[in-house]
């Protein structure tokens, strides 16, 4: 029997775009991690992220952009907002339909990069380009009064 790839499980690229449609929603409508993405274009990043979650998963090898270490080396991501992403992810893989054995292989492609993206602080943060700037932003609900 041919074992069938979790791009293939899960539905395919319809699947990787439903999911990350629902998922990007969620993150620029967020008041914290949105701020990250301002200058993106959420279409961009939903193509970016399915071309690459297409490859991590088995399917068609089409992303041709920077690792996730290399792409976030710019951003002060604390463990909080990662895990905060990681709900978000989570939140929409259900709302699309996607099995719970299938969310436990997503997730776990999803958690290999998190020790090589969150930071300890700002100081941490590497530039990209000489044009890049540091990205760090507070979380608006710590700074409520």
């Amino acid at each position: 029997m041919i074992e069938r790839s979790l791009y293939d499980l899960i539905g395919g690229r319809g699947t990787l775009e439903k999911v990350h449609k629902i998922f990007y929603d969620k993150i620029y409508a967020h008041p914290w991690i949105g701020k990250f993405f301002q200058e993106i274009q959420q279409d961009i990043i939903e193509t970016q992220q399915s071309d690459f979650m297409s490859q991590a998963m088995g399917g068609p090898a089409i992303y041709c952009g920077k690792l996730p270490i290399a792409a976030h080396k710019h951003m002060f991501i604390s463990e909080a907002l990662f895990e905060l992403r990681t709900k978000l992810l989570k939140e929409s893989l259900t709302e699309a339909g996607v099995l719970p054995v299938h969310q436990e292989g997503w997730l776990k492609i999803d958690q290999a990069f998190k020790k090589g993206i969150i930071k300890k602080s700002s100081a941490d943060c590497q530039l990209r380009y000489n044009t890049d700037q540091i990205l760090e932003f507070p979380d608006p609900e710590k700074n409520i009064a």
